[in-house]
């Protein structure tokens, strides 16, 4: 693998996406002049190209590729290179129909839209592999080529013929015989027994699929899971080894998009040279749900990683597509940054005149491109870029604090039919991500194979489902000393979705100290308060667990709202030289916060963030330096204690006081030596 400091001969990456096919050449010059004045230095090209580049199988024209590079070229861009292999042309889908994907409905598509291509097909990955190699062939030794951009967000499944035997292919490797399958899915359930393999669909609605989208199997519905993954993975991985036999150099890499459920990223990231990612939050996202998707995006390396795609302005595909406010753009770039990002790119360079993203906000648009607010406000922090020191970019955050993100758990809970509606890991993992975020508190995601020896604390929301080598991890880390979370839903099943024998939690008994036999759920207006040393610390909703104490000693427990009032909410246990904690219930933001200052006391983990004013203060470190971002995540002015006294803010260019006053969405990167 190529080394992450991609960008070690040039300036910190800042761009975005431009789309040359869709404009007049005679435009080329001037949009690229407008760019180069609001400071952008690169642009990622040739993502949707597939039709101009080949009309018709084998025929290539490279002339508007070679013209846009050149013209990139003699301007000084920096060019990010992508394959174009995120959507067929028509005339794949008209030669070769068994090309297209098969919906989870069973209806083929025809034409048209992107992510079109099933995954196995044979023929798409020819065709895609001879349009790479040519692509690769011909631009690989391009000298301002900074790296290669594969397909573009890949996601979705395909039902169709094809995946269907290479499905069952895979099976047969994964379990050798039809009795180790049947035993893994449990499959007499409902007279689902396999008797042959080639009675094995996938999960979809005219199979195995209720019309809520869950599926009878929950093991089948896993296998399936990892199984697409798979197949879109093999494909990067064909487009990858391809460039990479004729290109040694630059690095290679793919647009990923934070905690979307299609595909385990850290299945993925092995593959990749650097993690890149697309950041849009929603409308009215907090600003701790971005920053959990940051520090996700970074935990898949534990390395920087590069912001591919951001709105400028807005986006369109909301039921309400706010704009974003004065200097907010700004902040969310620097909470990137702060993050991990080593680069700074937009969807898009220039507005679409037509087509779904011609509401999509554009550094250029079509009117008074550079008179506009979001040109002046990308113009400025192009300026501010520019003195970011190198150092700062070869640094990470050293975080204490890890929590565990499980694709397998999410795909599995999600797909429980109970003991909720409507469950949403990702909300779930935020409830606990947001506490630390809110103290100020630096964390990684990891996965369940991660090595968690260097971490005070580890957390594992909503664990749904348990390997082994977890369980051995877990055990090993807290009998060393490490401080242990975990919470309801956890435990439950082993990794074919089956309820271990033995209980919910058998794996972590010792670990834990306690035993559950029962659960309730409650509605948010059926919340019932949670007591501790006979004060209210917060409420419950949702998942309220009955948790019987064996060896853990009570934190808190339900009020007399409920008949087992007398049952625990909240327990500790010592094992070996460490502690584990257990939250048995969903509690509300005050519960939580009330648990995770309490670990963090046992731990003497210190807190940066005391008075909780939304502002978000993040930490990255040098051999040398540390560099310390104040970040104002709200729309108005506020006054904070300076959490790194004596520092020089880079932005401001000056030396800061012992208090910091923030505008709205104002940010300051503080540096001072270390010793």
């Amino acid at each position: 693998m190529v080394d992450v400091d991609m960008f070690e001969n040039v300036p910190i990456i800042f761009g975005g996406d431009y789309n040359p096919e869709q404009w007049p050449e005679e435009e080329w010059q001037t949009d690229i002049n407008k760019l180069k004045s609001a400071n952008i230095n690169a642009a990622t090209i040739n993502v949707f190209s597939w039709s101009i580049i080949e009309p018709r199988q084998g025929e290539y024209h490279f002339e508007m590729l070679d013209k846009i590079v050149s013209l990139l070229k003699k301007n000084d861009f920096n060019i990010i290179f992508a394959t174009s292999t995120g959507a067929i042309p028509f005339w794949i889908s008209k030669k070769y129909p068994q090309v297209s994907r098969v919906d989870v409905n069973g209806v083929r598509q025809v034409q048209g839209k992107r992510h079109n291509a099933c995954p196995n097909s044979p023929i798409f990955r020819r065709l895609a592999g001879e349009l790479v190699y040519k692509l690769a062939e011909r631009y690989s030794d391009e000298k301002n080529l900074v790296a290669w951009h594969v397909s573009n967000e890949y996601e979705g499944y395909c039902y169709c013929d094809i995946c269907t035997e290479k499905y069952r292919e895979w099976l047969k490797q994964k379990y050798n015989s039809l009795s180790k399958l049947n035993k893994a899915w449990n499959s007499n359930f409902w007279s689902h027994t396999i008797n042959n393999w080639d009675e094995i669909y996938p999960p979809m609605m005219t199979t195995d699929l209720f019309s809520n989208g869950k599926s009878v199997l929950g093991g089948a519905e896993i296998d399936y899971r990892e199984f697409q993954t798979d197949s879109l993975l093999n494909n990067f991985i064909l487009e990858r080894n391809i460039i990479k036999k004729l290109d040694k150099k630059h690095p290679i890499t793919t647009n990923f998009m934070g905690s979307q459920k299609d595909l385990d990223y850290f299945k993925w990231a092995p593959e990749l040279d650097i993690i890149s990612w697309d950041s849009y939050p929603q409308p009215d996202s907090e600003p701790s749900e971005n920053a959990m998707e940051h520090d996700l995006m970074r935990g898949l390396k534990r390395k920087p990683f590069i912001l591919m795609e951001q709105t400028p302005n807005q986006q369109s595909w909301h039921s309400y597509n706010k704009i974003k406010r004065p200097n907010e753009m700004r902040m969310l770039s620097y909470q990137a940054i702060a993050h991990g990002a080593n680069s700074i790119n937009f969807f898009q360079l220039k507005q679409s005149r037509s087509g779904a993203e011609k509401f999509h906000g554009a550094v250029l648009t079509l009117g008074s491109e550079n008179r506009t607010r979001t040109y002046r406000e990308t113009k400025q922090l192009g300026e501010e870029l520019k003195k970011l020191p190198k150092e700062l970019l070869n640094t990470c955050s050293q975080a204490k604090v890890a929590i565990v993100f499980d694709w397998k758990s999410y795909w599995g809970i999600e797909n429980s039919i109970g003991p909720v509606a409507n469950f949403n890991y990702v909300s779930e993992v935020q409830k606990f991500y947001k506490p630390f975020y809110d103290n100020g508190i630096p964390v990684d995601i990891v996965s369940n194979s991660t090595q968690l020896n260097q971490y005070k604390i580890v957390v594992a929301p909503v664990m749904y489902m348990w390997n082994s080598n977890f369980t051995q991890n877990i055990k090993h880390y807290v009998a060393n000393g490490g401080t242990f979370l975990t919470t309801y839903l956890s435990g439950i099943v082993d990794e074919n979705d089956n309820i271990f024998v033995g209980g919910y939690l058998a794996p972590l008994k010792e670990v834990l100290g306690i035993r559950i036999d029962e659960r309730d759920t409650r509605s948010i207006n059926d919340a019932i308060e949670i007591i501790k040393k006979g004060k209210a610390i917060g409420k419950a909703s949702g998942v309220c667990d009955l948790v019987i104490k064996e060896g853990a000693k009570e934190i808190a427990h339900y009020s007399d709202e409920v008949f087992y009032s007398d049952y625990s909410t909240l327990t500790v246990n010592n094992y070996g030289k460490g502690r584990s904690y257990y939250c048995g219930a969903s509690l509300d933001g005050k519960g939580i916060q009330n648990l995770v200052n309490t670990i963090c006391d046992n731990v003497r983990l210190p807190i940066f963030n005391e008075k909780k004013e939304q502002v978000e203060m993040v930490e990255r470190i040098t051999s040398m330096h540390r560099y310390f971002f104040v970040i104002n995540t709200q729309d108005k002015s506020v006054a904070i204690k300076n959490p790194l006294p004596g520092s020089f803010d880079i932005l401001g260019g000056k030396n800061v006081g012992s208090v910091l006053n923030l505008g709205p969405f104002d940010v300051l990167i503080l540096s001072k030596k270390k010793g």
